[in-house]
């Protein structure tokens, strides 16, 4: 498999930060076209890289993202282990992907290779992507997990910014002005709070969570600031959805107001990611574990993740089964050490090519079931 480490080396030498994925799309794009089989091969107007191969009524949309986060790394293989920024997060998994779709020319099963743009930003791919729509009856997202693991869950995410006004006043006298980021602090004790009542002990994954990731007040040293700005990263388990996380917050503040005649809080929410956990029924993640077994004579381990990926939304909207995989220890995403096993990165390709073989299988004995969706 000389020719797979080679195209990963090939792309983490290519710095592709979230905006800047341009020259790894092309390059990809030939690599599709010349080097691997795929047909119909396109960039478009979000900048995501895209090929077919296979044929038949039964579509697989294999998606990895291009970028990565900022801060470029030596790129080199040494040992046993392929060093470089994007190594686990999450290059490795688009490479096998692309390598392992390859097999797939005059195959019974049509794939579509898509590499996204933007995933560590706004995520601009995946969202064009899903605009576009497709026949698909699964898609299989590509993210660090280690090849004998299958990630089924993430929780959801809401971004939400929140803004004090008081009337400020000098610093002298604080028993007389309210401060806007003292009052702040206090409404974010009230959301604290409520992340309490919606903790299950160390379960994160099924836990609310809020982060407090930016605050900015005051303007000088001697008054007492009239504003505060908040913002929060608010993840939100299984089973609570994120309209209700927003209602509730709401009437959080709408009492402080009541109570603090003196503090006007306003809240602004970005746009929601409903939490998604799939189906260990669903005829994809039936295929994974299959593979798993007979590919690399291991159990299949089942992930569920407290952080927020692309499947919850491409779930979610497009309605199809969807799972997460790839090569890489996660916790090495996004460091200055990270790195990828050679041997953990071709054995996710046998582990993909084992899945397209079960797959086929499983819709020639049951038919693919576009339903087959939670």
């Amino acid at each position: 498999m000389e020719k797979a480490v080679q195209l990963l080396l090939d792309t983490l030498k290519i710095y592709s930060p979230s905006e800047k994925e341009g020259p790894l799309a092309s390059f990809l794009l030939g690599q599709m076209r010349d080097e691997f089989g795929f047909r119909n091969t396109r960039i478009d107007s979000a900048g995501n890289v895209l090929g077919e191969i296979g044929e038949g009524s039964t579509h697989v949309l294999l998606c990895g993202h291009m970028d990565t986060v900022p801060g470029e790394l030596p790129v080199k293989l040494e040992g046993d282990r392929v060093f470089g920024r994007g190594a686990v997060d999450a290059k490795s998994a688009l490479c096998a992907m692309m390598v392992a779709a390859s097999q797939l020319k005059g195959r019974g099963l049509k794939v579509t290779v898509a590499g996204a743009t933007r995933e560590e930003g706004d995520s601009l791919g995946i969202e064009t992507l899903i605009a576009r729509g497709g026949d698909y009856n699964f898609a299989i997202l590509g993210e660090p997990g280690g090849a004998e693991r299958i990630t089924v869950g993430y929780r959801g995410r809401v971004e939400m910014h929140i803004t004090t006004h008081t009337s400020g006043g000098h610093a002298a006298s604080p028993w007389a002005h309210p401060s806007a980021v003292e009052e702040g602090l206090r409404v974010l004790q009230r959301i604290k709070d409520y992340e309490r009542d919606h903790a299950h002990g160390e379960d994160h994954y099924r836990s609310l969570s809020v982060a407090l990731t930016l605050i900015t007040g005051g303007n000088y040293s001697n008054v007492i600031p009239t504003s505060c700005a908040m913002t929060l990263d608010i993840r939100v388990p299984l089973g609570m959805s994120c309209e209700t996380v927003v209602s509730d917050v709401k009437h959080l503040a709408e009492i402080y107001e009541k109570e603090n005649g003196v503090v006007r809080v306003e809240l602004a929410f970005e746009k929601p990611t409903e939490p998604y956990e799939a189906d260990p029924n669903s005829l994809v993640l039936r295929s994974f574990q299959r593979s798993i077994i007979k590919n690399l004579g291991q159990k299949p381990g089942l992930i569920h993740k407290t952080g927020t990926g692309d499947m919850n939304t491409l779930a979610e909207r497009m309605k199809i089964a969807c799972a997460t995989y790839g090569p890489g220890d996660s916790r090495l995403a996004h460091t200055d050490r990270e790195f990828v096993e050679v041997k953990d990165y071709l054995n996710s390709i046998k582990v993909l090519t084992g899945v397209f073989t079960e797959i086929e299988h499983l819709t020639a004995a049951e038919g693919p079931s576009i339903n087959d969706y939670s």
